[in-house]
C-alpha cells in the first residue's frame, strides 16, 4: 500500500483518494492500518490534498476517519484547505474546519483560504471562513489583502461582502490599493460596489489621468460605465476632467522640467472628456 510509483510518486491511497474511489480506498485503509494516510508525492500533496482538490467528499472524511492531517503543507505550501477555497468547496469546508489549527495558516506566497475564495469569487466559501474566524484583513508576501484579491479579479459578490464586513482599504507593496486592482483590470461594476461604499473614490478615478502607466482603455471603460449608472457621478466626473485638464493648462504655461509628460497628460485628459 505505501509503495511510491510513477514521475508523481504517488501511492494507491493517492490513486483510489483522487480518483474517488471509495471502496478501495476503504479497503487500502483497512489493510495498512492508517499507517500510510499522510505520505506525500513528488510534489508535496496527501492523499487528502487529492481528496479536496477534486470534491471526494467520502473519500476526505474517510481519510479524516484514519487521522490525517489536515494541515500538511504541500511543496508550494497548500494546505487541504487552500485546495477546498480555491475549488469553493463549501460542504466539504465545514467538515474539515473542526481538524484544521489554523484557518489563516499561508502557502508559501503568504496566500490563507480567505485570499485564494475572494480571488475565485467563491461567495459561500469566503462566508465560511470568515464566520470560523478567518482574518478579513490578512496580507500576503507582497502586502495585498483579500480585498486587494478580489477586486483584482472582478468578483462583485466577495467585495461586496468583504465591504459589508469592514475591510480595510490598503496599500499593497507595489502601492496599488483594491482600486487600482479594479481599473487596471477594467473591472467597472466592481468599481462603482467600491465607490459606492467610498464616494472619494471618485476623485482618485478622476486623478488616475495624470499617470503615464494608465491603461487608458481600461480607465475610460470604468470611468464611462460610472457615467451610465449614475447622473451625478457623471457630472462629478466631467466636471473633475474639466478641472484637471485647466490646472494642467496652467501648468504648462510656467517653466517645467517634465514638459512632454505633463502635454500627454493634458491631451488625455482632453481626449476623455471629448469621448
Amino acid at each position: 500500500v505505501s509503495f511510491l510509483f510513477g514521475r508523481a510518486q504517488r501511492s494507491l491511497l493517492h490513486i483510489a483518494s483522487n480518483c474517488g474511489s471509495y471502496e478501495c480506498l476503504c479497503l487500502l485503509l483497512k489493510k495498512s492500518q492508517g499507517t500510510d494516510v499522510n505520505q506525500q508525492d513528488v510534489a508535496g500533496c496527501t492523499p487528502l490534498h487529492l481528496a479536496a482538490r477534486n470534491g471526494q467528499k467520502k473519500c476526505l472524511n474517510k481519510l479524516l476517519e484514519y487521522k490525517a492531517d489536515a494541515n500538511i503543507r504541500n511543496n508550494e505550501g497548500l494546505t487541504t484547505i487552500h485546495w477546498l477555497a480555491v475549488n469553493g468547496r463549501t460542504e466539504l469546508l465545514h467538515d474539515l474546519l473542526q481538524y484544521v489549527s489554523n484557518v489563516d495558516i499561508v502557502d508559501s506566497q503568504g496566500q490563507t483560504a480567505l485570499h485564494v475564495a475572494c480571488q475565485n469569487g467563491h461567495k459561500s466559501t469566503v462566508l465560511c471562513l470568515l464566520d470560523n474566524g478567518a482574518d478579513i484583513n490578512c496580507l500576503n508576501n507582497e502586502k495585498a489583502s483579500p480585498l486587494h484579491f478580489a477586486c483584482s479579479h472582478g468578483q462583485i459578490d466577495t467585495v461586496q461582502i468583504l465591504l459589508n464586513r469592514n475591510a480595510k482599504f490598503t496599500t499593497d507593496a507595489s502601492g496599488n490599493t483594491p482600486m487600482d486592482k479594479c481599473i487596471d483590470g477594467g473591472y467597472s461594476e466592481t468599481f462603482l460596489i467600491l465607490s459606492q461604499a467610498m464616494p472619494k473614490l471618485l476623485d482618485q478615478l478622476i486623478l488616475c489621468i495624470q499617470k503615464e502607466d494608465i491603461k487608458e482603455n481600461m480607465v475610460y471603460k470604468v470611468m464611462s460605465h460610472v457615467c451610465i449608472a449614475d447622473e451625478g457621478d457623471c457630472a462629478k466626473i466631467l466636471k473633475g476632467l474639466s478641472n484637471q485638464a485647466s490646472t494642467m493648462g496652467h501648468k504648462l504655461l510656467s517653466v517645467s522640467s517634465v514638459f512632454e509628460n505633463e502635454v500627454r497628460a493634458l491631451l488625455r485628459c482632453v481626449k476623455f472628456l471629448c469621448r
